[in-house]
């Protein structure tokens, strides 16, 4: 449904030891693709975190719509509009605020499904000329967290330097992922089983 992303493959990157050792540490990383493809110059940027928490747990908190505007910075609005029957895939619009120098935004984004282990989603309509992205979820081995990681393309289709744009996802993901890991960490804690005595 939805065409693989172009530029930086997701994985590569986070085997780097340096960020290994801060995700290990609890950091969220984030940087900018290495290479930028010259006919789409607008801000790529990854990120990743490890959270505490399973996939599915972790799965639950990106897909309510409602509770993002909470954590994810510059978000004003988020509403399901449609939907697939199977689940499959998801239409949201929504009414973002990057900076204080850029105009309020709405769009309407398609994310499509592999659940619990990835999303895909591209802009299929609105003010943003392009915007496309995934999650990853993948488990530790010892199955006690999962790297959680993202990648977005935004074009905002009207001039802007794109220093800024990526300067502001930059900053706003650190923050946005943050927010979800807290979250799933906390719902991951209150469906874990008690121990009986």
């Amino acid at each position: 449904m939805l065409l693989p992303l172009t530029g930086a493959a997701q994985g590569g990157w986070i085997e780097a030891p340096g960020v290994q050792a801060r995700l290990a540490a609890g950091e969220v990383v984030v940087t900018t693709a290495a290479a930028i493809d010259p006919g789409r110059p607008r801000g790529r940027v990854l990120a990743a975190v490890l959270v505490k928490a399973s996939p599915e747990a972790i799965w639950g908190v990106m897909t309510d719509c409602k509770q993002a505007p909470l954590f994810v910075p510059g978000l004003k609005r988020c509403s399901r509009i449609a939907g697939a029957a199977d689940g499959s895939w998801e239409d949201f619009e929504q009414v973002v605020q990057y900076s204080w120098f850029l105009p309020t935004v709405r769009y309407v984004v398609r994310a499509a499904y592999d659940r619990p282990r990835r999303i895909q989603f591209r802009r299929i309509s609105g003010d943003l000329k392009d915007e496309e992205g995934s999650w990853l979820l993948t488990p530790t081995p010892d199955g006690s967290a999962t790297l959680v990681q993202y990648e977005v393309y935004v074009d905002p289709g009207f001039w802007v330097p794109q220093v800024l744009v990526t300067r502001t996802l930059r900053m706003d993901l650190p923050a946005a992922l943050a927010g979800l890991r807290d979250r799933a960490q906390s719902a991951g804690s209150r469906t874990e089983p008690t121990p009986t005595q």
